[in-house]
This record gives structure tokens, sequence and C-alpha cells, in this order.
């Protein structure tokens, strides 16, 4: 094949800033991985390049476009790195304006007029990519002769807005990811992996169910675990444990004590964790996955008064996270919890009871973590959508403040500067508590030291 493709993730500078300087973990995007997994198949060469590990250096890109040959770059575009993106493309044109553009991505499913409208990008693709970057691609080497321009499902050009591609439902149908296509001797401490696709939740502020799709779609339990002894031979000792990033891992209980048997069954090596939603955990779950090398589980809380959690469709009980959070405390199995300041609904009041419940969780189990963000109304989410009729004033439509820690929005409620205090002092629950902690803990035993003493 002639037609040979670069895939390149940019950075989200706010949000990835703090993680690269630490360089904690190097995790290319999996999606990129995957397309170019995929397209290899077919017999194209794809290279991936994740600039959120490296700075961007246009003198390699300008080397591989010219003198390499690769002519179509493919870019995945999120809400907060657009101005960034189509600056990049900019330049990519300039270095040779026959280089052909595609932009793929969540921003790219959620709004993509954002994108095409720019003359610089060639082509969008939404949801889904495999089979639309491989048409592309099949169109671009062979011309009208193979497919034509208006039979690409799923693509959207200038010239063309065709038709939308369905998900993919069997995810067991695709390649499993090579990590060897990246660089393999960076990896350490976390490696990402997916095992299904789509969200069961219906909330109002995630996009999720947009760009994923309604349907909880699922791999095989077997390809899952293959694909986990083929990291842990791969990376070798440097990568201590895997991470599931599925929306929801635990949705279908049978599959979670399949794989969780596996685990056992033949002495895995890797600790490994995942999120889920609380809804769909109960102390069975939570005693299968700490006795299955489970260290770490995340649950999106989002606010600690139940009112507002009804109202925005979270469908979650507080009173049965709890109970959960008390069951766990038994194992060395770290809950994350995330949280949210800024629903619609919200006052100043529920907004400090939502703090009170993160002290609250803290005191009842030791191996709590938490993070707090601020609501961001991403384009795509019901709230964006509806944000006139339920009162949400978005205040800043410059995506790149998108980094869920800029207030972007205001209601009759609550305004920027209460949402930044309010986020502010939810950064210093732990030591407020652990300080307290410390000093009853003291209290006591000075108590029972002048008891003894008299």
């Amino acid at each position: 094949m002639n037609t040979k493709i670069l895939l390149i993730n940019l950075p989200c500078y706010l949000t990835m800033k703090e993680f690269v300087d630490n360089d904690f973990n190097y995790n290319p995007s999996l999606g990129l991985l995957a397309l170019s997994e995929y397209v290899s198949l077919f017999g194209f060469e794809a290279r991936v390049i994740d600039y959120n590990f490296e700075e961007i250096d246009y003198a390699v890109l300008e080397e591989a476009i010219c003198q390499e040959g690769f002519s179509v770059v493919g870019v995945t575009v999120y809400t907060e790195n657009l101005d960034l993106v189509l600056r990049f493309v900019k330049k990519l044109k300039k270095i040779d304006p026959r280089v052909r553009i595609m932009a793929g991505g969540p921003h790219a499913t959620l709004k993509p007029d954002d994108i095409i409208k720019s003359r610089y990008v060639d082509f969008v693709t939404a949801k889904d990519g495999e089979a639309s970057l491989l048409e592309l691609l099949m169109y671009l080497e062979f011309g009208e002769a193979c497919i034509k321009e208006e039979d690409l499902e799923g693509v959207i050009s200038r010239r063309c807005r065709n038709r939308d591609r369905e998900n993919v439902t069997d995810l067991s149908l695709l390649p499993i990811i090579n990590r060897e296509r990246a660089e393999i001797s960076r990896y350490r401490n976390l490696v990402t992996i997916y095992s299904s696709k789509g969200c069961p939740g219906r909330c109002i502020y995630c996009a999720a169910t947009f760009i994923s799709g309604a349907r909880y779609r699922i791999r095989d339990v077997y390809s899952i675990f293959l694909e986990c002894w083929l990291i842990f031979y791969q990376c070798g000792q440097s990568a201590r444990g895997l991470f599931f990033i599925d929306d929801t891992f635990t949705a279908q209980k049978t599959r979670t004590k399949e794989f969780c048997g596996l685990v056992r069954q033949y002495d895995f090596p890797m600790y490994w964790s995942c999120e889920s939603r609380i809804d769909v955990i109960c102390e069975e779950t939570i005693d299968m996955l700490a006795e299955s090398k489970c260290c770490a589980i995340q649950f999106g809380v989002e606010s600690g008064d139940q009112e507002i959690l009804d109202t925005i469709g979270k469908h979650i009980r507080l009173d049965h996270l709890e109970h959960m959070i008390s069951h766990a405390a038994k194992y060395e199995l770290r809950i994350q919890l995330g949280f949210m300041l800024g629903h619609y609904p919200d006052t100043e009041e529920t907004m400090r009871k939502t703090l009170d419940f993160i002290r609250k969780m803290l005191k009842l189990n030791g191996n709590i973590n938490y993070s707090v963000s601020i609501n961001t109304p991403f384009p795509g989410t019901w709230q964006y959508e509806h944000a006139e009729e339920i009162g949400l004033e978005i205040t800043d439509h410059d995506y790149s403040h998108y980094d869920l820690i800029t207030p972007v929005i205001r209601t009759e409620h609550f305004d920027e500067s209460m949402l930044r205090r309010l986020y502010q002092e939810s950064g210093m629950l732990r030591a407020e508590v652990c300080g307290r902690q410390e000093r009853a803990a003291a209290a006591e035993i000075k108590h029972r030291t002048e008891a003894a003493a008299w």
C-alpha cells in the first residue's frame, strides 16, 4: 500500500500538565493504538505519536511526511484541545499541502462541524473509528473504483456529510492491542486496558452515552485475559498493575465473576484496578474483587446530597454507598470517589453537604481517596443542550478552559467565585480530617496517661 498514516494524540494542556510533569504513567492513546493495529491487518502502515509525553517536533513530522511518505495524518480531538488541533493541522498543511488531514475522537463525535469548517481538515470521523478509517484509507489508496466518497459511512468531508456508522457490536472481533507499537520501555506503574464500551447510565452531565453508545458492549473475557498476559510479558517488571478504563467494568456480574475466577485460577501476577458504579456493586462483588488482586476501584458519586443526585439522574443511593464503603474497609482495597461541584440544582448548602459527605467517607474507611471537579457542560451532554431551560448560564465558550477545574457556569444560586472558593476548600479536606483524627488520638493518649497516673 502506498497510503501511510500518522496517528497523533495532542495534549489537553491544563488537565494533562501535572500528570505529564510527574511522568507517573506512560499510557499512549488506546484508541490510536487500536486503530493502527486494525488498519495494519489490511496492509496499511500506521505509526502512533503521542505528544502528551513529548514536545511536538515539527522537524520529525516534516521528515515523516516529505521523506518517509506518510500522506495521511489522523488527529484525536478533545473539546479542551480543539484550538490546539486546529493550529496544529494548519502547520501540517504548510509542511505539505497535499497531506490529507482527518480528525476523530470525542469532540469529532460531539461537534464535527467545529472541526470540518477548518479549511485545513479534510475528513472527520465519528464514534468507533476502525471501519471508517479503513474505508477512508481504501478510498485514498484506490479512489472511487473501490468506494465512493459519499458511501464512506461515519465520515464527514466538506463535500459530503455521510450517514452515521453503527458502532462495533462485538468488540471481540477487533484485534488485541499490541503495545510494542508504542515505546514499550516507557511503560511503568499502571497500564491502561479496556474490556467494554458504552455506559448504561444516563447522567445529564456526561457525554459517554453519546460517544460510545447507550448499549453496553463487551469483549469476551478470555480475550481480555489474554491481553492481560500479553501486557505482563511485553512490559515485564516495569508495569506493576493494570487499570481498566471502562466506564463500568462491573456492569455484568457474571462476566466480572468469570474474570476474577481466571485471575485466581491462573495466578495472574499483576494487580489491577477499575472504574464502576455503586449501583452495580454489592458485598459479594467487593469480596470477589478484593480476593482477585483488584487493588483499587473508582466510583463517581458527584454529590453528597441525595436530592441533587436524583435530580441529575445519577440513580445511586448514598446510604448504599456508605454500606459498601464500610464493608470494603476490611480489605486493603483503595476506593477512589469522584465528586462534582456546581450541578444546576446545587446551592451553597448542597455543595457544603458534599464536602461534609467527603469528610464522613474519609473517617469511615482509611483507604478512601477522593477527587473534586467543577461541573463543566461539555457539548453533547444533556445539560449543555438544555442549559437555558434548566437555568444554567454558560459564561465561557473558550473550550480550552473546559478543564474541570475552571468555572464556566453560573445559576441563580451560585456564581464562578463561589465555585472557585468551594473547590479550593475541597482540596484541604483530607488534611483537615487527618488533623482532627491525630488530635483526637493525642487527646485520648493524654487522657489514658493521666488516668493511669491517678
